[in-house]
């Protein structure tokens, strides 16, 4: 019993230290549509104070919708799309879902420490990532 109650104990403390960080992500797209799905337990936050989230489209855009776990967007043509998000994980690594419309296109994200791009030439073409947000 008492080796259990440690166990609990421990893995209790071992939880508390694994901070939540948000890390800062750059996205571009130059497809029709796009979205980013998050596969673990992270989640797309508002920028921290000090901070600002900025979208430019060089065609305009015909929607954005962003939740905790998804961004989808859609341009009014394949114009070129640059962001830049948050993300608040407690993992190094993000596990994505990168989706992309034309055959043609690409869609691509970034951290400080790595870069995650679906160029394959697919229509309606989504893949599965997994982004380094921080290396140990």
């Amino acid at each position: 019993m008492k080796k259990l109650l440690l166990a609990a104990l421990l893995a209790t403390s071992v939880e508390a230290m694994a901070e939540e960080k948000i890390y800062e992500l750059e996205f571009e797209t130059d497809s029709n549509w796009t979205s980013l799905e998050i596969r673990d337990d992270a989640v797309f936050v508002n920028a921290p104070a000090g901070q600002s989230m900025n979208v430019t489209a060089k065609d305009g855009l015909r929607s954005y919708t962003i939740s905790p776990k998804k961004i989808h967007l859609r341009s009014r043509t394949r114009g070129l799309v640059n962001m830049n998000l948050f993300v608040k994980s407690k993992n190094n690594v993000l596990g994505l879902i990168i989706c992309k419309g034309s055959p043609s296109s690409y869609t691509w994200i970034k951290s400080e420490q790595s870069k995650q791009k679906n160029d394959l030439k697919k229509k309606d073409h989504c893949e599965q990532a997994a982004l380094v947000l921080n290396l140990f």
